[in-house]
């Protein structure tokens, strides 16, 4: 038995979901079989799924080497869950996850940009979706959301440092 499906054995002999969580958290991050995500991904997209057991696959993947993987499909299933997820606490670590390795798609920056502009979302959530806007190497894209960021009530203070600091280089 490999230790991915000694780690998958024990994630489902876990009696609680604290223990699971702390199981994916400790365990399942610095696991290097990449078969990890055919098991993490599918419990962002449970609604049943507890809490804090998507804050830590959402922990995971932002800071995951995801290089020899389908990053396209994977940032489609986070997307995905983004929309349907209602707690605030898992969509700020979900827009957290966008940040280092899917800041640079059109639809990431585009998603991120509805979830600033919405002042009916939550206003942490909404500065998450910032940062990730803010870390996109997407500059010609970034450019051109540059004047609706500047008028966007809660935001328009943060966009200025942002595109100041960027034009100055130090972004």
């Amino acid at each position: 038995m490999t230790l991915f499906e000694q780690l998958i054995d024990k994630y489902q002999a876990a009696t609680d979901d604290d223990e699971k969580a702390e199981i994916i958290s400790a365990d399942f991050d610095f696991l290097s079989d990449n078969n990890k995500w055919d098991f993490l991904l599918p419990l962002i997209e449970n609604r049943e799924v507890y809490d804090l057991i998507k804050v830590n696959v959402y922990k995971i993947l932002e800071i995951a080497d995801l290089t020899s993987l389908d990053i396209t499909d994977i940032k489609n299933r986070i997307l995905q869950a983004l929309k349907v997820e209602t707690d605030d606490m898992v969509k700020e670590y979900g827009f957290n996850a966008l940040t280092w390795n899917f800041s640079n798609f059109p639809d990431v920056i585009d998603y991120c940009m509805d979830t600033v502009e919405n002042e009916e979302e939550d206003e942490n959530i909404r500065h998450c979706a910032f940062g990730v806007l803010t870390k996109s190497k997407d500059f010609q894209k970034i450019n051109s959301l540059r004047d609706k960021l500047l008028q966007i009530k809660d935001f328009a203070k943060y966009a200025t440092t942002f595109f100041k600091d960027r034009d100055n280089g130090i972004r």
